[in-house]
């Protein structure tokens, strides 16, 4: 007859080969021999129960679920975080005082230049209402009369439309390539016709 220590070494030796339902089986026929071990025997046999789970574990595929899954690997993305991308210009418009007709428009390249040129405009004594915000990297800005009427607004673009007659096109090709004679003739035209 066998002993149950040499029992436990064959349980052994076939686990490393097993496959996770004969690792079950060996389990159970280890629980339940156990209540009948000597101390030494059954000590042997909570370590092979640990080894015999090990195996069955690493033989186990478990379905990987977002909270398994480490943070290296599955980057936490909050898309109320993403900020739009920086705008590429903003344009200035003002407005008249009497009728709120558009006057004047002018595109800069950042915000606080907006905002330098409305106040260099603008009476700053006179009691306006500002609106501003920042939201996503963008700025924005309304300066409103007391009754409400809108004097000027800076708002974020990401479309410079600013279109150059074709005179004014070749007359600064002339000047890059060194005649300077042609915008003099340009400012001489536009000082005719004002």
């Amino acid at each position: 007859m066998t002993s149950i220590a040499d029992t436990l070494r064959a349980i052994e030796a076939r686990a490393e080969r097993a496959i996770v339902q004969e690792l079950r089986l060996m389990t159970q026929e280890i629980l339940a021999m156990r209540t009948l071990l000597v101390l030494q025997d059954r000590n042997h046999a909570d370590a092979l129960l640990l080894k015999l789970d090990r195996l069955a574990q690493d033989q186990t595929v478990t379905p990987v679920s977002a909270t398994d899954t480490p943070a290296l690997l599955m980057p936490d993305l909050r898309l109320d975080e993403i900020q739009a991308p920086a705008p590429v210009a903003y344009k200035v418009y003002f407005y008249g005082r009497a009728c709120g007709d558009l006057e004047d428009v002018v595109t800069l390249n950042a915000f606080d230049a907006g905002v330098q040129l409305v106040l260099d405009q603008l009476d700053a004594h006179r009691g306006h209402a500002i609106e501003a915000s920042w939201t996503n990297g963008r700025g924005a800005l309304k300066v409103l009369t007391p009754t409400g009427a809108t004097l000027a607004t800076v708002e974020a673009t990401d479309v410079v439309d600013v279109s150059v007659d074709p005179i004014v096109n070749k007359v600064c090709q002339a000047l890059q390539l060194g005649d300077a004679s042609r915008i003099e003739q340009l400012f001489g035209l536009m000082l005719k016709a004002a």
